[in-house]
């Protein structure tokens, strides 16, 4: 983690002097290397680099409870709503699990064609089979994406 920090260091320089440097890390590799009762060869160097500049080491679970705290700070509630502990529909609760289909799909590529298959099975083992010709030479992978957009287009109802 260090040398990672040390890397940032010298690709930003510039950035680094200009502004107080807020670090989210879950450890804290500047106090690592300073508490180290003797430093030598890399630690030193990196404990001389770090020290140039005004790092901060934030716990980054703090980072995210603040996001969260400026959010609600920035949107506060109306005070013209009212909290209800009452659910409004209790129909909530309550779901319909349909069975489901599944689809299968594949695409190949020859020579003179392309072609996308695609092979749907209902809940009851039903086999619908499709198949398409390509009207423009592909890779066998876009001939399977191919496929696999026929297959959704299929069964998504047009509006």
């Amino acid at each position: 983690m260090c040398l990672t920090l040390v890397f940032t260091i010298q690709k930003l320089r510039h950035y680094m002097n200009a502004y107080t440097i807020h670090l989210a890390t879950k450890a804290d590799p500047i106090k690592y290397v300073m508490s180290k009762p003797v430093l030598t060869g890399r630690l030193a160097k990196w404990t001389l680099l770090l020290n140039q500049y005004e790092i901060i080491c934030i716990p980054a679970k703090v980072v995210k409870g603040q996001a969260l705290a400026d959010f609600l700070a920035d949107h506060p509630i109306p005070t013209d709503w009212k909290i209800s502990d009452d659910l409004p529909d209790e129909e909530v609760f309550y779901i319909n699990i349909f069975s489901t289909w599944t689809i299968f799909f594949d695409g190949s590529t020859r020579e003179d064609e392309a072609r996308a298959r695609v092979v749907f099975m209902s809940p009851q083992r039903q086999i619908l089979p499709y198949s398409f010709q390509m009207s423009e030479l592909c890779s066998n992978n876009v001939a399977e994406y191919q496929a696999l957009i026929i297959g959704l287009q299929m069964v998504t109802p047009s509006s």
